[in-house]
């Protein structure tokens, strides 16, 4: 019997590399997507260079998905970019970039997909942020984006659930990976002021090994302490 596959977009970093890792250590193929190349070297990976922002890349990404071998079970929509600054000093293409890779492309990527993985009962986690939790001066933009990606999750839940798709919405505060590179803040580097993607890798691990009849349809992962550095650029 061959291997359940997962799909995992934004693999070429950060949480979708560490997931993918995890996944390929376990019973799982893994088909990457993410804009830049994969440095994952491993027997069951597969990588597809797309475009996020484009739904054409998308379409023609899912296309290449559904023509793959062995079941479909699982699609993790990782990718994502934030920019933080006033709401007005935000330029045009910075909040469509957010708003296509962050919130359309989890939407058109669970619609390509969601037929597929309801005839395996199949997972589609989606990865959104502490900030849809809270309100994010400076960072209005990107919260909103990622409060899109809760409220699909759940009302996606309520939808599909019958046919046996599990909804999953992990929301990770601070994480040390390079979505910070461009940003004017990072995380201090004492361990316990971010988490780290093998930490939400674990997490997403543990959801995919819970019992059938139970759904831990949102979790929330926050470090112990808040501790945040300042950056010129």
């Amino acid at each position: 019997m061959s291997r359940p596959l997962a799909v995992v977009t934004g693999t070429s970093s950060g949480i979708g590399e560490a997931v993918s890792h995890r996944l390929l250590a376990t019973a799982w193929r893994v088909l990457g997507i993410s804009r830049r190349p994969s440095t994952i070297q491993h027997e069951g990976y597969t990588h597809l260079e797309a475009d996020l922002t484009s739904p054409a890349s998308l379409a023609l990404s899912a296309e290449a998905i559904l023509a793959m071998e062995g079941p479909l079970k699982l699609l993790i929509n990782n990718a994502g970019v934030g920019y933080f600054a006033p709401h007005e000093e935000l330029s045009v293409n910075q909040i469509e970039e957010m708003v296509r890779i962050n919130l359309l492309a989890p939407l058109l990527m669970s619609r390509f997909l969601l037929r597929a993985l309801k005839g395996t009962q199949g997972w589609i986690i989606n990865i959104s942020s502490f900030s849809a939790h809270e309100r994010s001066s400076f960072g209005a933009a990107y919260a909103a984006t990622k409060a899109g990606v809760k409220h699909f999750s759940d009302s996606l839940f309520d939808e599909v659930r019958k046919s046996g798709v599990k909804i999953v919405t992990v929301s990770p505060d601070i994480t040390r990976t390079p979505f910070y590179d461009h940003l004017h803040f990072a995380p201090e580097d004492d361990p316990v002021a971010a988490i780290e993607p093998e930490g939400i890798a674990d997490t997403i691990t543990h959801i995919l090994a819970q019992e059938d009849r139970l759904v831990t349809t949102e979790v929330v992962l926050r470090p112990q302490r808040l501790l945040l550095k300042k950056r010129r650029h």
